[in-house]
């Protein structure tokens, strides 16, 4: 099944018009957009080895991850006859910002306090989760990070800028 206008339909009952296929491609086509400009960061900085990843090692990876996973929902999109719901313009602006306090607050104030900040930042429109279940998430990532990146990895964080 590819994607047509005769195909999706509307519960009106009317064919979708090229503005409804623009408004189904747009989360994942975003989300590629944004992958391919931190991907493109990530070589910049410098991906180094395997047996010693570079500072743009994380950032290129997690771009790979996330244009993959972009793929899968434009790949859903397409199968699918009838018209998906709109995309959730806040959730995704909040995993946005996400990407830009992760990037901004790693180098001033280390991979900790960038990592759970990150977290609160991208949970922040989730309602489901109370707001000590949000923080003692940033505390689970932020350690796990701690874990991952710095002792097993040895990438050249700092844990907490100054200490």
């Amino acid at each position: 099944m590819g994607i047509s206008s005769n195909k999706i339909m509307q519960d009106t009952g009317h064919r979708a018009g090229v503005k409804d296929i623009l408004i189904r491609l747009s989360g994942a086509g975003l989300l590629l957009a944004l992958g391919l400009y931190f991907m493109i960061g990530g070589l910049n900085l410098g991906l180094g080895s395997p047996f010693r990843p570079g500072t743009g090692a994380f950032p290129f990876f997690s771009a790979l991850l996330l244009m993959g996973l972009a793929l899968g929902i434009l790949w859903q999109d397409l199968q699918q006859d009838g018209l998906a719901d709109r995309p959730d313009w806040i959730s995704f602006l909040a995993i946005g910002a996400a990407l830009s306090v992760f990037a901004l607050v790693t180098e001033r104030f280390g991979l900790l306090p960038a990592v759970f900040l990150t977290v609160l930042t991208a949970s922040a429109p989730d309602r489901s989760l109370p707001w000590w279940g949000k923080a003692a998430l940033g505390l689970f990532m932020a350690g796990l990070s701690y874990v991952l990146f710095i002792e097993a990895l040895g990438l050249p964080f700092k844990a907490i800028r100054g200490i």
